[in-house]
C-alpha cells in the first residue's frame, strides 16, 4: 500500500543520506579534532585514532575463536558454561576431558555440579547428564557407587527410563552380571 500527498499523488519514498544506522553511536570521551588546528593537532588525532582502532583489532582477535576452537583446558570450559550453563553437551565433554586427564573424582564433581546448575526446566538435558555418570560410573567405579548413583538418578528422574537406560549400558559394555542392591 503506497502512502498518498493531500492532492492524492503518490508520496515520494524517504530518503536518508546519511544513511541508516540501528544503535546511536556511544561517546568514548575522545575530544573531536577541530578542523583548523595546527598538524601538531592532527598528528594526535591520528595517533588516537589508531590506537582505538588497533584496540579494537586486538579485542576481536581475543574472542573470535572462542567457539571455533575446541576447549583445552578447564578454564576453556568454565567460560564456555557461563554462557551455556544449560548445555548438557558441554557438560559431558568436560566430564569427557577430566576423564582424559585421568580425573575421576573431577568428572564426578563436573557431572555433580552440572545437576545443580542446570535449570529444573532442562528435564532432557539433567537426564543426559544422569546417564553420562551412569557410564562412568559403570567404567571407572564400583558396584557400590553405581548403585548409588542408580538409585539417585533413579529417584530423580523416570524410574523406568533410568532402569531401561542402565540396562542397555551392561548392554553395551557386555556385563550381563552385575548385582544392584
Amino acid at each position: 500500500m503506497s502512502t498518498l500527498t493531500s492532492n492524492g499523488a503518490p508520496a515520494a519514498p524517504l530518503q536518508l543520506l546519511g544513511g541508516f544506522k540501528w544503535g546511536v553511536q556511544a561517546d568514548d570521551g575522545a575530544e573531536p579534532v577541530p578542523s583548523d588546528t595546527d598538524s601538531s593537532g592532527d598528528e594526535e588525532g591520528t595517533k588516537s585514532k589508531r590506537k582505538k582502532r588497533r584496540r579494537h583489532e586486538i579485542e576481536q582477535d581475543l574472542t573470535k575463536d572462542i567457539h571455533s576452537k575446541t576447549p583445552e583446558s578447564s578454564a576453556d570450559f568454565e567460560r564456555l558454561l557461563l554462557g551455556s550453563p544449560n548445555s548438557s553437551y558441554l557438560w559431558i565433554q568436560f566430564m569427557s576431558f577430566q576423564l582424559q586427564l585421568s580425573e575421576i573424582d573431577k568428572a564426578r564433581e563436573v557431572a555433580r555440579r552440572a545437576l545443580k546448575a542446570i535449570n529444573l526446566r532442562e528435564e532432557q538435558e539433567k537426564l543426559n547428564v544422569w546417564i553420562a555418570l551412569l557410564n562412568l560410573e559403570n567404567s571407572y567405579g564400583t558396584p557400590e557407587t553405581l548403585d548409588a548413583t542408580f538409585k539417585d538418578a533413579a529417584r530423580h528422574n523416570d524410574s523406568k527410563t533410568i532402569h531401561l537406560r542402565l540396562a542397555s549400558i551392561f548392554v553395551e559394555t557386555q556385563k550381563f552380571e552385575v548385582s544392584l542392591s
